[in-house]
């Protein structure tokens, strides 16, 4: 019994300083934020040009994947798009050309939902975050 009791006290030791190196081995990839600043409609409803202001720590990468959705009467307009993007420290703009899907309808002025994820990464490690804003097509 009192081995089985030391063996317990050793594993709880060891995953314990496991616990410990490993959120000391974390990744400097935040904080980080991306805003949409601009959903402008260009090539008649073909596409979405999204301005997105981008922030993220220095030396890291940051890639964005916008999907833009918007009704078009009793039809739905959908585009996706993404870009990678070297951080800088500072808020920076980054521009997507979101293509509509061709089986969809066009893109017309109006409300419309952006779902962002943004993936920002360093060397070591990545975070992956998830949100929708909604934006209006101008």
């Amino acid at each position: 019994m009192r081995r089985f009791i030391a063996f317990l006290a050793v594993l709880a030791a060891l995953i314990t300083g496991s616990a410990l190196l490993a959120g000391g081995a974390q990744a400097d990839t935040g904080p980080s934020t991306t805003r949409i600043v601009t959903s402008d409609r260009a090539a008649q409803g073909e596409r979405v040009v999204v301005t997105l202001s981008a922030t993220c720590p220095a030396g890291a990468t940051i890639k964005v994947d916008v999907t833009v959705t918007a009704a078009n009467e009793d039809r739905i307009a959908q585009g996706s798009r993404q870009k990678k993007v070297d951080c800088t420290g500072a808020a920076q703009p980054v521009e997507l050309r979101v293509e509509r899907n061709p089986i969809g309808a066009i893109f017309i002025v109006g409300q419309a939902t952006a779902t962002t994820v943004r993936t920002v990464c360093d060397d070591t490690d990545c975070d992956v975050i998830s949100f929708d804003e909604t934006i209006r097509i101008s």
